[in-house]
């Protein structure tokens, strides 16, 4: 193969790789959450009034935000650039934030379950994660894919770890742990252009840090 050829069968490849490549996932998500208490002091219908049974979540490149309709954390926005959390409770307009590399409850191993569950039409895989506390099931389907480079330093849940693992956004999520089980199930997901003012934070919105 001469010169000539050689650059255009490369030219050509990677117009076809290109064609291929999947972009990350952006647009919303919206689940409907279930919860099932083992604390004899709060029932389950209590953390459905506190944490909310409906939430919706937004994603962007390297942010996102997570709407509820409970009563205690109302809000939960999280911003790439500064690698912070910040949360939003219905007795105030004042954000708390806090930085996204911690770790909660290390990962102690984890298991991959092929084809495990159709949700929303899709067959999803299950990535199983065990940590000392309890453990967190994500089913996910790569059709809807993460660009796992923008949150490395979210060790925050684990989000990094799933992400380095699953590298989607997940359909569903399973927390079971010694307090509780908690169910996120999605009932929609809409793949959509989000303005990038819609992760910005107000100059008029009172700001502090987590104590």
């Amino acid at each position: 193969m001469n010169a000539n050829r050689l650059l255009l069968f490369l030219l050509l490849l990677s117009v076809t790789l290109k064609g291929y490549a999947q972009e990350a996932f952006e647009g919303e998500i919206i689940y409907q959450n279930s919860f099932q208490s083992k604390n004899s002091s709060v029932t389950s219908e209590q953390m459905k009034v506190l944490l909310g049974d409906k939430q919706e979540y937004f994603i962007k490149s390297g942010n996102y935000k997570s709407c509820t309709n409970g009563v205690g954390i109302t809000m939960q926005l999280y911003i790439g650039e500064t690698n912070r959390l910040y949360n939003k409770t219905s007795r105030s307009d004042t954000l708390y934030w806090f930085d996204a590399d911690v770790k909660s409850d290390a990962v102690i191993s984890y298991e991959l379950v092929k084809n495990k569950e159709k949700i929303l039409g899709e067959d999803c895989d299950a990535l199983i994660l065990k940590t000392q506390g309890g453990q967190t099931t994500y089913f996910y389907t790569s059709k809807y894919p993460i660009d796992v480079t923008k949150f490395q330093m979210h060790s925050y849940g684990n989000w990094n770890y799933y992400l380095s693992k699953a590298k989607s956004v997940p359909l569903k999520i399973v927390v079971d742990n010694g307090q509780f089980k908690m169910e996120s199930v999605a009932q929609k997901i809409e793949a959509r252009e989000l303005p990038d003012d819609f992760f910005a934070l107000s100059a008029d919105t009172p700001i502090k840090k987590t104590k």
